[in-house]
């Protein structure tokens, strides 16, 4: 279904708003002032993670946010190295290791009030080189076009990562998200977006 928003925040109040008339959104709630969280997250992760460059990531970058929790615990299922920004970048990075976390305690590794246990910080300058990356988003047009809850914290996870060095140029390794599509074709798949 093809829209057109005056702007960024006329597209976010729609998804926010469709999310909740169609009882799609899941905690936290309300969907609105957030990336939203929706019925499908977990679909959506797994066939992200079926398709290249994701499939043979060995190390990515994953947003905080709840929809984006079905990645992390996915990824560390199929033994990826997940690195998370904290909340807001207050406290930089942190790696989870699937090597130093047992199956039965992903779910709770991922999770962002709990998921300290598991995690390490890691100095910016250690991060390592990625193989992919994925963020938040409130609204993507199937052309890979995206905006998140309007306070910029993906784009500036990019452009520090962008100024270590990570990713490496000339070939960054893509960003992507995990939405759910509206309807009339209510489904979850991963849009690659364009940088």
């Amino acid at each position: 279904m093809a829209r057109d928003f005056a702007d960024k925040s006329a597209a976010r109040q729609w998804v926010w708003d469709r999310l909740s008339a169609e009882g799609v959104a899941r905690f936290p709630f309300p969907p609105h002032g957030r990336i939203p969280n929706f019925a499908g997250a977990e679909v959506a992760a797994v066939r992200l993670l079926d398709i290249e460059p994701w499939k043979s990531a060995t190390v990515i970058k994953v947003n905080p946010d709840s929809p984006q929790r079905p990645v992390r615990a996915e990824a560390l299922r199929r033994g990826i190295a997940v690195f998370v920004a904290t909340p807001r970048l207050r406290g930089g990075f942190k790696k989870l290791d699937p090597h130093r976390i047992s199956p039965d305690k992903i779910d709770e590794a991922v999770s962002l009030s709990r998921g300290n246990r598991w995690a390490e910080e890691v100095a910016l300058a250690d991060m390592p080189v990625l193989d992919a990356i994925v963020c938040g988003s409130v609204a993507v047009t199937r052309n890979g076009r995206r905006c998140g809850k309007g306070e910029g914290y993906s784009d500036l996870e990019f452009a520090i990562l962008r100024e270590l060095g990570h990713p490496p140029v000339p070939r960054p390794p893509p960003p992507c998200t995990t939405c759910r599509l509206s309807t009339p074709c209510p489904a979850t798949r991963p849009i690659s977006l364009s940088v």
